[in-house]
């Protein structure tokens, strides 16, 4: 049975991934991709990592930006293009709020991914 009927009627969900705590916002790589960018702010709560993850369509999940790459808070992420933007809400001391912007690498991203 397919997820959406012909008729529009809904079909059963389907869980794609899990064990994923604080996803504030997540963002398609492209308009008709089924690759999703999630940010995971785990600052706030204390509870998980501040991080960008990818999470490919089989259930894979693959980090790609840590609280070492500066993410402190992350709380939204937009792809424009072969840039991946990331609000950093700034939680932790010393509360610095700001935007971030890093590179999509397409071939990299893809490699090996199920689809």
């Amino acid at each position: 049975m397919p997820d959406i009927a012909a008729t529009g009627a809904a079909g059963p969900v389907r869980q794609v991934a899990g064990g994923l705590p604080n996803i504030d916002d997540l963002s398609f790589l492209t308009p008709f991709s089924d690759v999703v960018f999630a940010a995971q702010n785990g600052s706030s709560s204390n509870n998980g990592p501040d991080r960008v993850v990818v999470i490919y369509p089989n259930g894979t999940i693959k980090p790609v930006l840590t609280g070492a790459d500066g993410l402190a808070s992350p709380s939204a992420t937009a792809v424009r293009g072969d840039r991946l933007y990331i609000t950093d809400g700034g939680v932790p001391d010393p509360h610095d709020p700001k935007l971030q912007t890093a590179r999509i690498n397409f071939p990299a991203l893809l490699a090996g991914a199920a689809h």
